[in-house]
């Protein structure tokens, strides 16, 4: 028996319904999921217990081409068609003669596109774009299933395919989690109790990668209590944050105020999400970390041009600033605890930011 035919029936159940329903009726489906979501366990379940003869889901995986460029895609893309690329035919000429061959037979079919967030770049738009005319040349019939750990971007080729139908994968269900303790206890030989297993849920929210680690640190001898202190789990939190996720991505998956995610977080903030001012703003609180920089200061560095403040109607800018600077950085702008405001004074910044896309 396979290890995908152990899989309870049910597997992920209100996804599949989701990405079965959508791509059913010619639609494509982007799957977002943060580090150690489970994206490729979903998209393997997907294409060996969801599809059909005639409505094949046929997964590929970024990770086994030899090279991130877009031959060797279209070559694995055609294989698993049953149509292997010859040296002697141009890999996008023998995908194209295999999908006419394919739709000859097969009334609908979805390509899993795992691990594909290496060709989310500008130097891949004739890939996108080969994608694009493919599915507009057998419309309705031809769909995608995109894993990536990012939204695409709003100006991507291929976004417009995906706006109504956008999956944000986060913690497991309860069923599903505790099929996934039980199938680990077996795995390693042990026999954990139900009060246990309920345990290890509730501390990893199951969250797919967090339960594991959790399975990991007590299977290795440690207490309940202590899982958040094992070096498993330590090192799956930091992995996690090794991709820099921002907080608004963390919310739309469920995990915002996870204990074990809150205390390993560095917050994180990419300058091309910042406007010029709230820039200015940003440099000016951080070169001072974490001594209180005074409004007067805040306002001249962020309107350098203006010789006069009066009225206070750059106090009014500046908070109006300040909240929108907040809700790119503060994992709850209602509640911030990043930027501190001392009240008739001005602000601070109270811990260090990591800074993607400085130069």
């Amino acid at each position: 028996m396979s290890e995908w035919a152990s899989y309870p029936d049910n597997y992920r159940q209100k996804e599949v319904e989701q990405i079965a329903a959508a791509t059913r009726s010619g639609e494509s489906v982007l799957l977002i999921g943060l580090s150690g979501a489970g994206k490729s366990n979903l998209l393997g379940f997907l294409a060996n217990r969801i599809s059909t003869p005639t409505h094949p889901f046929l997964l590929v995986d970024a990770n086994r081409l030899l090279e991130p460029t877009p031959q060797p895609l279209y070559r694995l893309m055609a294989r698993g068609l049953g149509y292997p690329v010859s040296a002697s035919i141009e890999a996008i000429d023998g995908l194209e003669m295999a999908l006419q061959q394919a739709f000859q037979e097969k009334e609908r079919l979805t390509f899993l596109l795992d691990r594909f967030d290496m060709f989310i770049k500008p130097a891949f738009a004739p890939l996108l774009n080969s994608l694009r005319a493919w599915r507009d040349e057998h419309k309705y019939r031809l769909t995608y299933v995109l894993a990536l750990r990012r939204p695409l971007p709003a100006d991507n080729e291929l976004a417009e395919l995906f706006h109504a139908h956008t999956l944000w994968l986060g913690p497991m269900s309860q069923s599903d989690s505790l099929w996934n303790v039980a199938r680990y206890a077996r795995r390693v030989g042990q026999t954990w109790s139900d009060a246990a297993a309920h345990h290890l849920i509730q501390a990893s929210w199951g969250y797919p990668s967090l339960l594991r680690a959790a399975c990991e640190a007590y299977a290795n001898g440690s207490g309940l209590a202590e899982l958040s202190h094992h070096p498993v789990v330590q090192a799956r939190v930091e992995e996690f944050w090794h991709d820099h996720p921002p907080a608004e991505a963390v919310a739309y998956t469920g995990l915002t105020e996870h204990p074990w995610l809150a205390s390993g977080r560095v917050p994180t903030v990419a300058t091309i999400r910042l406007t010029a001012k709230e820039k200015r703003l940003f440099d000016c609180l951080r070169a001072q970390m974490p001594a209180l920089v005074e409004k007067d200061e805040l306002i001249r560095a962020v309107w350098p041009e203006d010789k006069l403040f009066e009225d206070g109607g750059r106090d009014d800018s500046l908070a109006q600033l300040m909240r929108r600077l907040r809700r790119k950085i503060e994992p709850d702008a209602t509640r911030p605890q990043i930027i501190q405001t001392v009240p008739g004074r001005g602000y601070r910044l109270t811990q260090e930011v990591r800074v993607i896309g400085d130069e």
